[in-house]
This record gives structure tokens, sequence and C-alpha cells, in this order.
């Protein structure tokens, strides 16, 4: 009787095993889809974060400033721009330089105030059209050789040559090349300069009588923290009156000159600039010209100066121009102020 009895109770067993095994297998995956449900996503289903982007840092370009005094500055106004410049400047001269560049005294307190008024425009890109008025008043007191009339002083003032220029700026800057721009312009001869009076001393000449024929190259080019301007112009004048030949009036060519200027600009502040400028004018012998018409003169002189940005669309600028070394000219003294306003 019992080994019926231990078999029945095996059966059992293994069965109520069985039943105790499958309940756990689907007891231990029923919670399992919830917890992933609810959990974080697997690691491999992660996006990876996000990698911040290098800035590249660029070079700073050149601030804005007024401008050299003296010098021709490189870069065309922003096309469809339009801007006025206006100098006042009064002129001084002491002496006057000899053939071996020594000084000597003028023989009289000669005075020149000029204002020229200079009109600019950007009528398309890289490209700049500017005409410049002068106003020129001229003065001379207590003279050493006296007028025919006795006169020991005088003066006189009118509106001198007009010039009218064109540039266009062909190669950018670079970053160890300067920006170039070529210079075309011609001066007319709207000044006084002929049929003067001697009882006014010279001083009613206030123009040079002479078509001007300019062709140059402006360049700039900004080394962190100076701006270098520099300018280099071959002028060559036509003149349109006649002189008195061994047969008769004659046609003659004013000597041709080529001006070299160098200037350079240190901001030390937002709003403040300081200026240097070193300017020269050489004048050679001409084939074609009267030997006695025009005396061959060179002038080389520095201008210190200082500039003011007073808002985004007007600055000023101040300094003097002083005349160093020179050779069969005048020599000068000339402080002056100049305004530049872009409308």
């Amino acid at each position: 009787m019992l080994m019926p009895q231990l078999k029945i109770t095996g059966s059992s067993l293994r069965t109520v095993l069985a039943a105790l095994l499958l309940g756990c297998f689907f007891a231990g995956l029923m919670p399992a889809a919830p917890a992933l449900a609810q959990g974080a996503s697997p690691a491999l289903m992660d996006k990876p974060p996000a990698v911040a982007e290098e800035k590249k840092e660029e070079a700073p370009g050149a601030p804005t400033t007024c401008g050299p005094m003296i010098s021709d500055t490189c870069l065309p106004i922003t096309t469809g721009k339009f801007a006025m410049q206006v100098w006042w400047a009064l002129s001084m001269y002491p002496n006057t330089f000899t053939n071996n560049w020594r000084q000597v005294s003028i023989r009289g307190d000669f005075y020149t105030f000029a204002m020229p008024v200079k009109f600019i425009y950007g009528p398309t890109k890289d490209l700049e059209t500017y005409v410049v008025v002068p106003f020129i008043l001229n003065e001379v007191n207590d003279v050493n050789v006296a007028g025919p009339n006795g006169e020991t002083s005088a003066s006189y003032g009118g509106v001198c040559d007009i010039t009218a220029v064109v540039k266009y700026n062909f190669l950018p800057e670079g970053t160890y090349t300067p920006a170039l721009t070529a210079v075309g312009g011609v001066g007319f001869p709207t000044g006084h300069a002929s049929h003067l009076n001697p009882g006014r001393l010279g001083v009613d000449a206030v123009g040079t009588g002479s078509f001007n024929f300019i062709t140059g190259l402006n360049l700039f080019k900004y080394i962190n923290p100076v701006l270098v301007h520099g300018q280099v112009w071959f002028n060559s004048p036509i003149n349109i009156y006649k002189i008195h030949g061994d047969e008769g009036p004659i046609n003659v060519r004013s000597r041709e000159y080529l001006n070299v200027n160098l200037a350079l600009e240190y901001p030390v502040a937002k709003q403040w600039v300081l200026l240097f400028e070193v300017y020269s004018t050489w004048t050679w012998q001409n084939l074609n010209t009267v030997q006695s018409f025009q005396t061959p003169s060179t002038v080389i002189g520095i201008l210190p100066g200082i500039e003011f940005l007073a808002t985004d669309k007007l600055s000023l600028a101040a300094g003097a121009s002083i005349d160093l070394w020179g050779k069969n000219g005048v020599m000068k003294y000339t402080p002056m102020l100049t305004a530049f306003y872009t409308f």
C-alpha cells in the first residue's frame, strides 16, 4: 500500500514543481517591460553630447579715423555715399630756401589763409570721385622792396585752381600686401594768374595759370595698431599763357613735379587718434620749359596732429605743417583745422 501512495505523491510533486518554475519564469518577465519603459534609454541608444563649435577669431579691421590732413586717402568712400571736407589753414612765411638748401629772410610779412572745400562721392564699388574748390586770401605787410607807388602792404583773395580727381581701388588690402588705388585728375586754371597788378606786390597771384594733369598711386596698410597711408603723384602742368620769346609769344610748359607723402595714424582712445605726416614736393628741369620761366624747387616737411571722432558722421582734425628743408622755394608754417562730414 505504501508504494502506490509514493508514486502518486512523486507525480504530484513533479507537477507542483513544474508549475512553480513556470510561475516564477513569467513572474520575472512581467515586471521587466514596465521597468524598461519607465527607465532611461539604453546606453547604446543615447545621443553623443554635442561638441561645441570652435569659434575662429578674425583679425580686427582698421578703425575709423578722420584721415590724413595733407596726404590723399587710398580707400574709396562707400558706394552711393556723399561727403564733404573743409580745411582752414593759415600759412606764415618766415624765410625762403636758396639754391643750396639754406634759409634767408623773405623781406616782409607774408600770410596766406586757405579754405579748400572738398566734395566727395562714391558712384560705384571701389571708385571715388571728388572736386576741391579752394579759396585763397594772400596778405603782405612791411615789405623791404616797395611797389611802383611806394606800396609796402597789400592783400588779395579769390578762388584758386579747382581740381577734379577720380581714383579706383584696383588692389584690396591683403594679409601682407597694402591696398593700392590708381589716381587720375585735372587741375583747372580757374584762379587769378594773369594781368597781375604790380601795386599788389605779387599777392594777387592766386592761381597757377595752367592745366595740371595728375597721375599717381595711393596705398594703405593696417599694421595693428597703426594705419599707414602713402601717396605718390606725378603732376604735369601745361601753362595756358604765353611768354615773350625772341620771335614773339611762345607756349611754355610749367615744370613737372612729384608729390611723395607718408602718413601714420595711431588710435589712442575710442574717439582720439594721433597723426603724423611727412610730405614732400620735388620739381625738376623740363626739356621743353623755358629756363627763365620757372625755377625748380623742392620742399620737405612734417605735420604732427590729432583727430577727434565726434560722431559716426563727423570727425575733426588739427595740426601744423612745418617745412624743414627746401631748395628754391618758400618756407612756411601752417597751423590748420579740418572737418569731415559724411551725409
